[in-house]
């Protein structure tokens, strides 16, 4: 059975006749006969009774009308559906993000710009740390990430588009009174107490940035762990201690924290933008915001 059977059927059924539903559908009248007769025969049991010229349905053929329209009616709608998808008109996106990376750069920009050309895709917007992001889209869990480099980066599962490099400052108290203005030397910096976050977080990361302390000779005195930035961040803002963190969060400076950078530090902290090798045709509407956002970024 196939949709011309029903969409004949439905048409005799509501012109009362054969020849008038060809006349209708713009086809031979022996055509559409045949296609009824067929329709007959795979269901097993007569759908209409002929009247001379006219038809009269039976009283299975009234039920099967019925059905039949709803499943015609049910096709158009999921083409339309899935044309106004294809069209970028409608449907939703599921989008990990870092909240530290919300505030300012790529991110708030191509939210901004796709919102705008395309009001009718609903963004459904979930704050993630990075290594939860890669393992949701691996797992099909979101469409898209916006994260910081991993060691879970599967780039052979993944399409990867670096955006930019950020760095590490030093966020202290704004009571820490410091000598210089400038960048922070390992002497301002020696002996001060540490919020950091535990190595199960993001191993890469943490032995990067603890390795690069420990080149200048800094031995970080941890006082406190937490799990994320705006938790050391608040604690820094409580003065439990300073925090070594994304050079992004200066875009958002907290109450009583003051950024620093620290002389011959650098921890670069590559951003990218991920989505499944294959992605939808809604994420590749994303994608292509998002490289146009990079590209007027890269010539600023």
């Amino acid at each position: 059975m196939e949709l011309r059977h029903l969409r004949y059927f439905v048409a005799v059924a509501e012109h009362g006749g054969i020849s008038r539903a060809a006349e209708r559908l713009n086809i031979a009248q022996p055509a559409v006969s045949r296609q009824i007769r067929d329709l007959e025969l795979e269901l097993g049991f007569d759908l209409l009774l002929r009247e001379g010229r006219r038809v009269v349905l039976t009283d299975a053929g009234r039920v099967f009308a019925d059905r039949a329209r709803a499943i015609l009616q049910d096709t158009e709608d999921a083409a339309e559906t899935a044309r106004r998808i294809s069209d970028g008109e409608t449907g939703s996106l599921r989008i990990g993000l870092l909240e530290a990376a919300s505030w300012a750069g790529h991110l708030p920009l191509t939210l901004n710009r796709f919102k705008r050309r395309h009001d009718g895709i609903r963004l459904d917007i979930r704050p993630m740390r990075s290594v939860d992001q890669i393992d949701a889209l691996l797992a099909g869990e979101i469409d898209a990430a916006f994260v910081y480099r991993q060691d879970n980066l599967v780039s052979d599962a993944l399409a990867v588009h670096p955006l930019r490099t950020d760095n590490v400052v030093l966020a202290a108290s704004t009571d820490l009174v410091f000598d210089t203005d400038g960048k922070l030397t390992f002497e301002d910096i020696d002996g001060l107490p540490i919020v950091a976050f535990p190595r199960s977080v993001a191993p890469a990361y943490h032995d990067q940035l603890f390795g690069a302390l420990k080149s200048l000779g800094f031995e970080a005195q941890i006082v406190q762990e937490a799990v994320d930035e705006t938790t050391m961040l608040s604690l820094v803002s409580a003065g439990v201690g300073c925090a070594f963190v994304n050079s992004t969060n200066m875009q958002r400076p907290p109450r009583g924290v003051q950024f620093r950078e620290v002389e011959g530090l650098s921890v670069p902290i590559e951003f990218l933008f991920l989505t499944r090798k294959s992605p939808g045709s809604l994420t590749q509407l994303l994608t292509h915001t998002v490289l146009e956002i990079n590209t007027h970024q890269a010539l600023i």
